[in-house]
């Protein structure tokens, strides 16, 4: 059975262990020997200057994966922002960088369970790939087995690798800051030149890959809206701040010329000085786990890459197949197990390591630089919740420190790079280009699209004084289709064609200005006049026939100051009121105000259920409800509402029935006569 919809059943708690798995993998335990050797005391700012790079970066793919919570992560995201063309380059070398980084963290596996036992005293006469080799294989099975039984796999070993880790290394800090009173056993800050901080950065970077594999698997993850970005920047912090510690630890222990000669056993030894034997054992066993939750998170993360690419016809759409029982896409799994089990029969895969780091570096500032697009030209259905403060700043600083880091890796390693992305180009030339592939945006679950670009009335009294156009309003909707309906009461004895004309040229006068400034908007509409005794019938006419989503009263919304959403029934919460707030505001930051509308019937529960029910709609836009007004519903209560609240306070009415309808037009015909009339928009639900 084809399908092509992923299950979500990821919580916070398994969507940070994915992203931490990936980065506490062996890059906690073979960095800092390296590391320390080279910069001394300056690795610690080494991985502090890494973590804050890749934090820029979580911070760009949270609103990212806010707005498209999809599977595919940084592939989907510069895909959407940047065309076919710069997906395809995006996608694949995510693809084979994950590939590569798995097949590395699985030999690093079997060389610490071949370790593991030498210090258990084992004899182990076989070659230590065959762990590598019976690891992927189950790892394979685990993963289409389902999701739920991956983040339970990955909580168990991020929790006891950490676990490990800070034990042991907090050892450390008591021994050293405590009371034997030991000193430290690094005499100088930065033993060799300060550019060996920014090398040693380039160099340490593999291990801060993995957080973006959280956005990997958006379309999987429970509540995205809230999870993602805590997932993703929780990640980055409780890995850096490991990271440093671990260094410290490191550093204060043993002096960077052992470290160097140590290399990539550093840790190990280190651990061993503290405790011994059990110590030094302690953490090969942490260091099994380790490498096997990096290349379990890797397995997780390539697989969605494949099944988005699969998805957009980038690669075979057999790859974009779910598993009928199991929910999980066991096509796209294979399509990395197998090539990872191909690359393992390789021995030395440091340099394919470090261009896993240089292909991720690519992904990376192409997401930072996809920030800068969406927010300088923002598609409609562009609504992250997760909203970056300091937008440009962040994404471009981080866009080019991502470019800056590649330019420190070896050469050879970037050489392999852009052969990498060579052939990738070569085949979308020649193999993709007349394909005419097209790139859609799947509908975000926290918002509801056909909202966006809505038919809008704005009805107009053309016996009053000319109003202005509500230009924050017409901002906030990207309009499909307007109707200026210009009307006019009028008395029963003016039937005649004289009549008819003298109202027809004094609406079209009174219209002008305002059609005018439409027309300099390149803005889509219509324009209408009525006349008749019997006004609002004729006006829910043209609503009934022409299905307009919305009414908005023509008045000036320059000096808004708040949002006036009037609730008495539960049908009026749903994803087109977020949706329409969450635009308004964003053009304009102002208060919302919530007035409960409360009826003889109703009781302390059903406000209570109301208030709850409103905040978690809002909530899954990020917004929040600063008042709360409770008004009874008595005879008049329309009216008193539009009165109680003044020209720059905008009432947003979601219908809960149609009937409400007639009660909204009996207010706009007498308002519009007032000098207080409020703005107002109408949602009509379906």
């Amino acid at each position: 059975m084809k399908g092509d919809k992923l299950k979500r059943t990821i919580g916070l708690t398994a969507a940070t262990s994915i992203g931490l798995g990936a980065m506490l993998g062996a890059g906690i335990f073979v960095f800092p020997g390296l590391a320390g050797g080279d910069a001394g005391f300056g690795a610690i700012f080494s991985f502090l200057i890494g973590g804050v790079v890749a934090l820029l970066v979580a911070l760009c793919t949270s609103e990212l994966a806010t707005a498209m919570p999809q599977s595919g992560g940084g592939y989907f995201y510069v895909s959407r922002a940047f065309g076919p063309f710069f997906g395809t380059v995006a996608g694949i070398s995510q693809w084979m960088g994950l590939i590569f980084a798995s097949a590395f963290y699985l030999l690093s596996f079997g060389e610490y369970a071949t370790s593991f036992l030498a210090e258990m005293d084992i004899e182990w006469t076989t070659s230590r790939k065959l762990f590598s080799f019976i690891f992927t294989f189950i790892l394979l099975i685990i993963n289409i087995l389902g999701t739920r039984k991956v983040g339970w796999f990955q909580n168990i070993m991020v929790i006891s690798l950490t676990t490990v880790l800070v034990l042991i290394f907090s050892y450390g800090v008591i021994d050293f800051l405590g009371v034997e009173n030991k000193p430290t056993a690094y005499s100088e800050i930065i033993p060799k030149s300060p550019l060996s901080v920014f090398t040693t950065t380039a160099l340490i970077f593999t291990s801060y890959l993995g957080f973006v594999q959280i956005a990997n698997i958006g379309a999987e993850i429970k509540k995205p809206s809230k999870n993602l970005p805590l997932s993703l920047i929780g990640s980055v912090l409780i890995a850096t701040t490991l990271y440093v510690f671990v260094m410290w630890v490191c550093i204060a222990t043993v002096p960077y010329e052992e470290l160097n000669e140590l290399g990539e056993n550093a840790t190990i030894e280190t651990a061993r000085k503290l405790l011994g034997r059990p110590g030094a054992l302690a953490v090969v066993f942490a260091a099994i786990l380790a490498a096997l939750s990096s290349a379990n998170a890797s397995i997780i993360s390539a697989s969605r890459s494949v099944f988005a690419l699969s998805k957009d016809v980038i690669i075979p759409d057999t790859a974009s197949r779910i598993n009928s029982r199991f929910g999980t896409p066991h096509i796209a799994l294979i399509f990395v197990a197998v090539p990872v089990a191909l690359i393992l029969l390789r021995d030395r895969l440091e340099v394919f390591a470090e261009v896993a780091s240089i292909l991720h570096l690519i992904i990376y500032a192409g997401i930072c630089f996809s920030v800068l697009r969406y927010r300088r030209n923002p598609p409609f259905w562009y609504i992250p919740t997760f909203r970056l403060k300091a937008a440009k700043y962040v994404s471009g600083i981080g866009g080019l420190c991502c470019i800056i880091l590649i330019l420190f890796m070896r050469s050879t390693s970037i050489l392999i790079s852009v052969g990498i992305v060579l052939l990738i180009v070569a085949y979308y030339l020649f193999r993709l280009r007349k394909k005419n592939i097209k790139l859609e945006i799947h509908d975000p679950p926290h918002l509801n699209l056909n909202i966006l670009n809505p038919s809008v009335l704005i009805p107009v009294d053309i016996s009053e004084p000319k109003k202005d156009l509500p230009k924050e309003m017409l901002k906030a909707i990207p309009i499909s289709r307007m109707l200026l309906l210009g009307y006019l009461e009028t008395p029963e004895q003016s039937e005649s064609e004289q009549s008819k004309e003298e109202f027809t040229e004094k609406g079209k006068e009174k219209m002008e200005d305002i059609i005018q400034e439409l027309q300099e908007a390149a803005a889509n509409f219509d324009n209408e006049l009525i006349f008749g005794t019997e006004v609002k019938d004729q006006i829910r006419q043209v609503i009934e026939e022409e299905d307009f989503e919305f009414i908005l009263k023509l008045e000036p919304v320059a000096n808004l100051s708040a949002l006036v959403i009037p609730i008495h029934d539960k049908k009026q919460i749903n994803t087109k009121l977020s949706t329409i707030i969450y635009k308004i505001k964003d053009q304009r930051p102002v208060a919302i105000k919530v007035v409960l509308v409360k009826s003889d019937e109703d009781d302390d529960l059903n406000e209570t259920q109301i208030k709850t029910a409103l905040e978690h709609q809002l909530n899954r836009v990020n917004l929040r409800i600063d008042d709360y007004t409770v008004m009874e519903e008595k005879s008049g209560w329309p009216e008193e509402l539009f009165s109680n609240f003044g020209r720059n306070e905008l009432i947003i009415w979601s219908e809960a029935d149609p009937s409400h309808r007639d009660s909204y037009l009996d207010i706009l015909l007498k308002f519009d006569k007032s000098e207080d009339a409020t703005p107002a928009i109408m949602i009509f639900n379906e």
